[in-house]
């Protein structure tokens, strides 16, 4: 399978990219601007383009299809990337839907790390004791380390840690085999207008 990712070089997207690549998944993507997480992309041989403006989508189309395009939710809904893929006829979707995909694909136990605050602090620490200990795990940590990749999918794996934040209600889209909750105070006015609203979510 084919995957691009628009917007590989976030803290969102870029991890999912490296555990679509140890998925044995083709990948490929694009981003206008350079990161630690780019740095991490490229020392895995994961090809990006700096062009955003459908032109290198169509090429690798051409070239070799694409099966599934995921995509930031930064990226507006007239995004030139996301308008060719619609006219190519390749699954658009953001990446809650993709990584559920992968978890289930798998057979993964998902540990969904979520809260207001602390919700990276939190992920990272559950992954390093693992790494201590010698469990082996897959995870989606949502940030940049010295001692490890932002994401993995290890082969011998039985759960799957992940930052599972209430940003764009991306929480909801997935069902955990255990559920870490670190705090919970009014946050993201743009999706969660009131207070309640935010609260209910969370329930």
């Amino acid at each position: 399978m084919n995957i691009y990712f628009s917007g590989i070089g976030g803290v969102g997207l870029g991890p999912l990219a490296m555990i679509a690549q140890d998925a044995g998944y083709q990948v490929n993507g694009s981003d206008t601007g350079s990161s630690l997480v780019t740095k991490q992309l490229s020392a895995r041989n994961i090809s990006f383009s700096r062009d955003q403006s459908g032109q290198a989508l169509r090429k690798i189309h051409k070239d070799q299809p694409i099966d599934w395009l995921v995509y930031s939710a930064a990226l507006d809904e007239d995004h030139p990337e996301l308008v060719a893929a619609h006219e190519l006829g390749i699954k658009i979707t953001k990446r809650d839907e993709f990584l559920s995909d992968i978890i289930s694909t798998k057979g993964l136990k998902l540990i969904a790390v979520s809260g207001t605050h602390g919700k990276t602090s939190t992920t990272g620490m559950i992954v390093w004791l693992a790494k201590y200990f010698g469990i082996p795990v897959s995870f989606s940590l949502g940030t940049t380390t010295s001692w490890c990749p932002s994401g993995l999918l290890h082969p011998r794996s039985e759960y799957f840690v992940y930052e599972c934040d209430e940003f764009d209600k991306n929480f909801l889209h997935f069902q955990p085999f255990l559920s870490i909750v670190t705090n919970i105070e009014h946050d993201h006015p743009d999706t969660y207008p009131t207070e309640d609203s935010y609260f209910q979510a969370f329930g």
